[in-house]
Order: C-alpha cells, then sequence, then structure tokens
C-alpha cells in the first residue's frame, strides 16, 4: 500500500461525531430515556462533518494529494452510521440511522419571507467559495450520490439531502411520519438542542474547541456551551429558559450564522432574561408562551419585536414545519429505500474500498 493511501487526513472530521460507547451508555441510562423494547431513529447532522472538514489547513492542497480522498470520504460517512448502528443493535433495539444535511444545490427557502439571506452562508461558502470549491464539488458530484445508492443497499441506513428544506426540519418531519420510535439527534447544530424539549427525542450536541471536546445533552449544559456563563450564572438562567418557547427565543435573538439569521444587538441572555420576566410580571406572556408575536411584544420597540419575531420563525421547528407543505414533507420521506444486497457490498468492500474499509459486520446488522 503506497503512502497516499495509507494517510488519511480527514477521519477525525467524523470521528469527532463517534462518541464512546462507554459515555454514550452512560449517559442514556442517566437519562432513563430508553426502554428494552423501544423502536428509535438515529439523526446524524453532517453539516457538523462538512464544518470540520473546511476547517482542515491547505484543504484544497490535502484533497489533491490524496488521489483517493473521494473513497476516503464515502467510507467515513458510512462507517460513522455503522457506529451508531452497532450501538444501538447490539442493544437489542429496532434502529434505523438517518445521515441528513441541508442539499447544496439549494435555491430557495420558505423563510426567504423573514430573512431573504436565510442559509445564504451555508450555500455560499460551500458553492461559491475558492477554498471549497474543489470539495463541495466532489461531495455534489461523486461522494454524496455513492453514500445515497450504497444506503438504499444497507438494512435501516438512509440518506437524506434536504433541498430548500433547512435540515434542522429533517427529524421533525421523519419522526411525525412514524410516532412509535424514539429519536436521537447527533451533531454540532446548536438549534437542534430544541429538541431536547420534545418527548421521545434526545439531542447529544457535540462541540470541537481548542484543544477539547464536549458533548452536552440538557438544557443547562446547552446554556453553558452557548453562553460561557458560570454554573451560578446558569441556574439563574434556568428559571427562564428550561421551557421551549423562551429557549427558541434565547436562540432566536443569538443569531446563527451558519443560517444566515443575525443576533440582535445588545440582547444576551441575561437582558433578554429580564424582558422576559418584566413580560411575565405584566401578564404579557408566560413560560410556556412560544408564539412569537406574543413574546415579540416584551421588548416595546417595534423594530425590535419585529427583528425578534423574523428570527423567531427561522428559528422554531415547530413554527417552521408548519409551512412545509405535503411536497416537501414527500421529498424528505421518498428518500428512504430499500435494496438489500449484501453480496454486492461484499464485493465492493473488496475493490473500491479495498484500502479503506467499510465496517460491513456494523452496517449489515
Amino acid at each position: 500500500m503506497s503512502d497516499y493511501e495509507s494517510f488519511d487526513p480527514f477521519s477525525v472530521c467524523f470521528n469527532i461525531l463517534k462518541i464512546k460507547y462507554k459515555d454514550y451508555d452512560e449517559s442514556l441510562s442517566e437519562k432513563k430515556f430508553l426502554e428494552p423494547n423501544d423502536k428509535i431513529n438515529v439523526f446524524i447532522n453532517l453539516e457538523t462533518a462538512f464544518k470540520h472538514l473546511s476547517m482542515i489547513s491547505d484543504l484544497e492542497k490535502k484533497l489533491i494529494l490524496q488521489r483517493d480522498f473521494d473513497v476516503i470520504l464515502t467510507s467515513n460517512i458510512l462507517n460513522l452510521a455503522a457506529h451508531y448502528k452497532r450501538f444501538f443493535v447490539s442493544n437489542g433495539l429496532d434502529t434505523k440511522i438517518y445521515l441528513y444535511h441541508t442539499d447544496f444545490t439549494s435555491t430557495g427557502f420558505e423563510q426567504y419571507k423573514y430573512n431573504e439571506d436565510f442559509r445564504t452562508y451555508y450555500l455560499v461558502k460551500y458553492n461559491d467559495n475558492p477554498k471549497f470549491s474543489y470539495l463541495t464539488n466532489a461531495l455534489k458530484k461523486d461522494i454524496l450520490p455513492e453514500v445515497s445508492t450504497y444506503c438504499e443497499f444497507i438494512p435501516n441506513i438512509y440518506y437524506i439531502s434536504s433541498k430548500n428544506i433547512d435540515s434542522s426540519l429533517v427529524p421533525l418531519i421523519i419522526a411525525n411520519n412514524d410516532k412509535s420510535r424514539k429519536n436521537f439527534i447527533i451533531g454540532g447544530d446548536y438549534y437542534e438542542t430544541q429538541y431536547s424539549f420534545f418527548p421521545k427525542f434526545m439531542n447529544h450536541f457535540i462541540h470541537k474547541g481548542l484543544g477539547s471536546n464536549s458533548i452536552t445533552s440538557n438544557c443547562f449544559s446547552y446554556l453553558k456551551e452557548i453562553t460561557k456563563k458560570s454554573d451560578e450564572e446558569i441556574n439563574s438562567l434556568m428559571s427562564v429558559y428550561n421551557s421551549y418557547g423562551m429557549y427558541c427565543s434565547l436562540l432566536s435573538v443569538l443569531g446563527d450564522r451558519v443560517r444566515s439569521v443575525e443576533g440582535i444587538s445588545g440582547i444576551g441572555p441575561k437582558i433578554l432574561k429580564n424582558y422576559i420576566e418584566s413580560g411575565i410580571n405584566r401578564n404579557e406572556i408566560k413560560l410556556s408562551t412560544y408564539s412569537p408575536e406574543m413574546i415579540g411584544k416584551i421588548f416595546h420597540d417595534d423594530d425590535i419585536a419585529e427583528e425578534f419575531i423574523n428570527n423567531y420563525y427561522c428559528t422554531n421547528v415547530i413554527n417552521m414545519s408548519q409551512e412545509l407543505t405535503d411536497s416537501d414533507i414527500a421529498s424528505i420521506l421518498n428518500q428512504r429505500r430499500d435494496r438489500l444486497d449484501l453480496n454486492s457490498l461484499i464485493a465492493l468492500n473488496k475493490t473500491r474500498f479495498a484500502n479503506h474499509p467499510l465496517i460491513l459486520e456494523s452496517l449489515t446488522m
């Protein structure tokens, strides 16, 4: 095997998303979220992996030098699914795995009526920035179509590319289609932390910082990760933000660069908390309120209220899902295909993936 075949500079971007089985087991046991006969969905956000790939120094040079990088990335994506399939199936659970992201060829979102730049940062970064064009072209032309095809032949593993639909809606669309299943989300998109407020959902937010990784799965930890405040300050914030509508309000004022949602200037977690508490004292809202128009009244400034409401409609996945058409929903659900062919996978592993093998034992469990 030559040096360029044996060296893989990209796997770290996927390994970040692989929670160690011991840590994952402890987290699930602590929450007492699972029962022995549960059926589950596991959603793995590929945008987190794409983000880490884009952070590799001299990325284009490494891609060019690594002549079989397309095989490496395809293998890494599928083996990421294998990691979680082995964990849950080995524990006797009926498991479906979903690899998902916002489609790079998206041209318009329903959220444009609230924010004409919605998801522009993501699309421009990968499609138009010369630093990433080599990667994105390969993903669009070869790697992701291959992943999609291979997933059709692997039992209970699916690739979902959401065109003109924000990827954060994918778990909700699929969960609503089969409400008998419990749902796990794994990724580094803090917008998806809101799912932790939903019954039958558990989210693990993975953040890679300077020299360390953190994995969080509850509101206290999310607030600590997002705000960087002390435990005492977080406990104070929890009195307000440990409710779905108020948590989404916090996400709305903070904004999100990847979605091109600008934060509201001058309003951070503490100031928003004061606004919320004043609004409750004036009987304008309750902690259980999640109507953006009602929450917006707490600001007593029409411009800030309008900015907040527009942000909220680009943040709260329930509001966003209510604007999906039947065609939108079908475009996600129809990507789930099952055409099992173990012999073809074995043959591919001996040929195309000979140097970067798929973990077939785990994929085909």
